[in-house]
């Protein structure tokens, strides 16, 4: 971890903005007076050769897209711990911290920011890059009320190979907004996107996640195997909003919005659609994993986090020593 006023990079550490599974983050200011972001690999992560392949990738990304609602990669530095992607600062308040303050948000507040990131997510898509990580800490709301996507850490371009990290499971995500096809170990395409997106609209409305447990095993699970939770009747959320979201979350990716688009019209002409278009149940989705198959997925992971934590301890006494 960087103390305030440390120089890494050539940039003036400022603040340190969290950390999420892959990355370490900084707001530092550089000798022009400009804000950045500096990403820091995880402690668990330094030295994994896939490590520096991710934040390549990152790079790329960022310097590929041109939006004004997604940061700009600028380069990447090497540190004696490892490299170093410097970011463009992007500055607002993320939803998470919006929903902590709030609670939930009015439907026409939910609708704005659906629709601005259902065409951020278009845009995403179009060029072949699928953010996979989607989450209220990874979507900032700026002073204008502009929303901005950020940390794409964990995004596929699409027809790169697959990075495997040496220490951690394949199955990246956050469990709380992870699509059934994430949980399988499937790498992911725009309707893993707009599944997070889907489990974010209904949380803005609703002040909770459709699917909650006491672990992330729990949570998974209901993912795969349970049936939303109506949202209550008295919020007065009209049924055309609500069957637009239970489309969106599908367990069946075939059975979801195949586009950002298709999404975007629908929500946009939300009071004029047939809800006879929208079936209240669900087809059986093929593909889906078995119990047995949860149960060992779940111990790979508690493996992964018991290595993970090794790791940073042998880290911590290695910079002791």
């Amino acid at each position: 971890m960087y103390e305030k006023g440390a120089v890494i990079c050539g940039y003036e550490i400022s603040e340190r903005l969290g950390s999420g599974g892959l990355s370490e983050d900084y707001k530092a200011r550089g000798t022009d007076g400009s804000f950045v972001t500096l990403k820091f690999p995880s402690p668990e992560l330094v030295g994994d050769p896939a490590t520096y392949e991710r934040f390549q990738r990152e790079l790329k990304i960022g310097q590929t897209l041109k939006h004004p609602a997604i940061p700009r990669a600028l380069l990447i530095s090497e540190t004696r711990t490892g490299p170093c992607l410097v970011m463009e600062f992007i500055e607002g308040r993320s939803l998470r911290t919006i929903l902590h303050g709030r609670g939930r948000l009015p439907l026409e507040e939910a609708l704005e920011i659906t629709g601005q990131l259902a065409e951020v997510l278009s845009y995403l898509h179009s060029h072949g890059v699928y953010h996979r990580d989607l989450k209220p800490e990874n979507v900032l709301i700026d002073a204008q009320g502009k929303v901005h996507i950020i940390d794409f850490g964990n995004a596929l371009l699409q027809g790169a190979r697959r990075v495997t990290w040496r220490n951690l499971s394949d199955i990246l995500g956050t469990p709380d907004y992870m699509a059934p096809e994430q949980i399988q170990g499937k790498r992911g395409d725009a309707r893993t996107d707009l599944y997070a997106m889907g489990i974010m609209f209904y949380e803005m409305l609703t002040g909770a996640v459709p699917f909650q447990g006491d672990n992330a095993m729990a949570v998974m699970h209901q993912h795969l195997t349970a049936t939303v939770t109506p949202i209550p009747s008295e919020l007065a959320i009209p049924a055309n909003v609500e069957s637009i979201i239970r489309k969106t979350i599908r367990k069946d990716p075939k059975e979801r919005y195949q586009s950002a688009e298709t999404f975007l019209a629908d929500l946009t002409h939300y009071k004029e659609l047939d809800l006879a278009q929208f079936p209240r149940e669900e087809k059986k989705a093929t593909g889906l994993v078995t119990n047995r198959q949860i149960w060992i997925l779940g111990v790979v992971i508690a493996l992964g986090f018991l290595a993970v934590i090794g790791l940073i301890i042998i880290f911590a006494m290695m910079k002791k020593g």
